[in-house]
């Protein structure tokens, strides 16, 4: 068996480097999707009052740094918090 890293054409081995190193890159102060969604609606509240819940929440603040679509949901609790013109940040 060819324990090779380098990839050929249609080999899905690089895929699997690619979530590996994805991995070992993770904040380890990261709460993960499940943490992050149980108290996303505050965050999203202290939030959208202009308060800086990273403090507050570090791991679901490095959590939603790494996860785009937790990231979105946040963004989007912000806006119907806020109003879509609001100049409030949605950003972790």
């Amino acid at each position: 068996m060819d324990n090779n890293a380098q990839n050929e054409p249609g080999d899905q081995r690089g895929d699997r480097w690619a979530r590996l190193d994805a991995f070992l890159r993770t904040d380890p102060r990261d709460a993960g999707c499940d943490e992050a969604m149980e108290m996303l609606d505050v965050y999203a509240e202290l939030l959208a009052a202009g308060n800086d819940p990273s403090k507050r929440f570090p791991d679901a603040r490095a959590h939603l740094l790494a996860c785009g679509p937790c990231a979105q949901d946040l963004e989007g609790l912000v806006s119907a918090l806020t109003g879509p013109d609001s100049s409030q940040p949605g950003r972790p």
